[in-house]
């Protein structure tokens, strides 16, 4: 397995669809996923550490578990079929581990909130390699200020979505960004 941390959450201009990347550290690449804009909103507040009065869904989730006297230990992006990321949350309670299968941004968001370490597995990276991106110092120097000013966007609305607050530093009349691969044919939102 390879360790992964949540870069951010950027949105892909061609298909409007936010995606959540993880930097795969031990291979200097990050790993783009698409996902809803619900789940893009939900990370994007939990690597703010932003809280609410009255908790979310994926606070919910982490309350509950720790109500169980449980604890998220990890979450695993486990597999990739049909352009769809697949994922599992493992819950650990006194000597009993639990494996639940869930979508990988639910299982980001929750994670972060949880502060569970997240893990691709090494078979993942294998099927997906040309998809992830390699970024030299200028490109991944791009990519980070791109998401500081989605976060500071973020903070300044108030309650806007950070994957769709700032605009790319790119040409507004280029029709793609070129810093994320093109998504899949029909250009869902899925987690793929």
């Amino acid at each position: 397995m390879i360790r992964a941390t949540v870069a951010g959450t950027i949105l892909d201009e061609q298909s409007r669809t936010p995606v959540v990347l993880l930097r795969l550290a031990s291979l200097d690449k990050y790993l783009p996923i698409w996902i809803g804009p619900s789940e893009a909103a939900s990370i994007s507040l939990a690597l703010q550490k932003e809280r609410f009065e009255r908790p979310l869904t994926h606070d919910l989730l982490v309350t509950v578990v720790d109500g169980l006297e449980a604890k998220i230990s990890r979450v695993v992006i486990t597999g990739q079929r049909d352009n769809t990321y697949y994922a599992k949350m493992y819950l650990t309670r006194e000597n009993q581990v639990i494996g639940i299968d869930a979508r990988p941004s639910d299982s980001i968001a929750v994670a972060l909130r949880a502060d569970a370490p997240i893990f691709v597995a090494e078979e993942v990276v294998e099927a997906v390699a040309a998809s992830l991106l390699t970024l030299d110092e200028e490109a991944t120097r791009t990519l980070l200020e791109r998401l500081r000013g989605q976060q500071r966007a973020a903070g300044a609305g108030g309650k806007t979505d950070q994957a769709t607050a700032a605009e790319p530093e790119t040409d507004p009349s280029a029709d793609n960004d070129p810093l994320l691969p093109p998504p899949d044919e029909d250009g869902e939102g899925k987690d793929s």
